[in-house]
């Protein structure tokens, strides 16, 4: 366990949390659910590494749940409170099929990006900027997506967007399918 020192220390500021929780419960989930979601995702954040310890460690996890029983709500939310904690390359695997892959996509898109990541793609200026979501609440910081809802992450993006990986000061995310 880590996670409650941290914050103790200042060393976790729930940025990216804190325009998820408020989209949460503007979406109009009854607060004891968004605090569940909160309670859930600091226990599973607490079982994952500390980001800033540099020794060797190894976590793995996977969500399970049936259908509509909160499985995006969940890891939406722990993927904000890993960038939250230092996290700074998050992977997010969905399913085998695009349409799903795309799917979740949005909802990364809605609930930790804030912006449509479709639209940034687009060569049109004009059209790149869509805030949605956690976005309308505060946009002093924007994820990288190396992903979008229309494309997934293949050899082109991987050569050349990734020499900066380190030097960002900002999580970056991608959405993928499992194959």
């Amino acid at each position: 366990p880590w996670l409650q020192d941290a914050k103790i220390n200042k060393l976790f500021e729930p940025y990216y949390w804190d325009r998820y929780r408020r989209l949460l419960t503007q979406s109009g989930l009854p607060s004891g659910v968004v605090r569940a979601t909160d309670e859930v995702t600091d226990k599973i954040l607490d079982r994952l590494g500390d980001p800033r310890d540099m020794s060797n460690w190894s976590r793995r996890g996977m969500v399970v749940g049936h259908v509509q029983s909160g499985k995006t709500a969940n890891y939406t939310g722990l993927v904000c409170k890993a960038a939250d904690a230092g996290f700074r390359l998050i992977v997010v695997i969905a399913g085998i099929h695009n349409n799903l892959r795309n799917q979740t996509q949005g909802r990364i898109d809605e609930g930790f990006i804030g912006r449509d990541t479709a639209r940034l793609a687009s060569r049109d200026k004009d059209k790149r900027q869509k805030i949605i979501g956690v976005g309308k609440f505060d946009q002093r910081e924007f994820p990288v997506s190396l992903t979008n809802s229309i494309k997934d992450f293949n050899k082109a993006t991987a050569t050349t967007n990734t020499s900066s990986v380190g030097q960002l000061n900002v999580p970056m995310v991608l959405v993928i399918k499992k194959n």
